[in-house]
């Protein structure tokens, strides 16, 4: 009698039993890791945005504003928020940041329409992270540097306790730092 090759119900349950012992440990992980690169990402924006607020401060010679953008129904900036909530002791700037610079004929260190250079937004969803800022609102003056603070800082937190924070201190050293 001739037996056909192949493997027995019992082999094949093993072999799926421990292929699910293996997802479960690699998925957690996995997306650990994917949370970790979501804020990495958004640190490393701001960072450029920072940049940009710099170098525009320098290649105008005029300041340039930092704020927490308000935004529009159709995702256009409308301005600043006056006084963006306190949480932990620290601004949430829920909706982004705006950075902007005034234009001729504009009213003095206030928003005016299409004064934006770039807007780095928050999307409205419940994974987006959390954007806690150290002040109010502040400039980068014409010489490049923090105008009338000593230290910014910006704290971008997920939903699972993921934190990273950028440092912005005097003269425009930035820095990224963990929780």
């Amino acid at each position: 009698m001739s037996r056909v090759g192949g493997f027995s119900l019992l082999q094949l349950l093993m072999t799926l039993l421990l292929g699910g012992i293996v997802l479960s440990f690699a998925i957690p992980a996995w997306s650990g890791m994917v949370r970790d690169r979501v804020l990495q990402a958004y640190i490393s924006r701001l960072n450029v945005l920072l940049l940009r607020a710099r170098n525009d401060a320098l290649l105008r010679q005029q300041p340039v504003h930092v704020c927490a953008v308000n935004m529009k129904l159709n995702q256009d900036p409308q301005g600043c928020f006056a006084s963006p909530p306190l949480s932990a002791g620290e601004r949430l700037w829920s909706e982004g940041v705006l950075l902007y610079q005034d234009r001729a004929g504009g009213r003095l260190a206030l928003y005016d329409s299409k004064e934006a250079l770039q807007v780095l937004p928050l999307k409205a969803t419940p994974a987006a992270p959390r954007l806690l800022v150290s002040v109010p609102r502040f400039e980068v003056g014409e010489w490049g540097g923090l105008k009338n603070v000593q230290s910014v800082r910006f704290t971008v937190q997920d939903q699972h306790g993921g934190c990273q924070q950028l440092l912005v201190s005097v003269p425009m050293r930035i820095r990224t730092l963990p929780c």
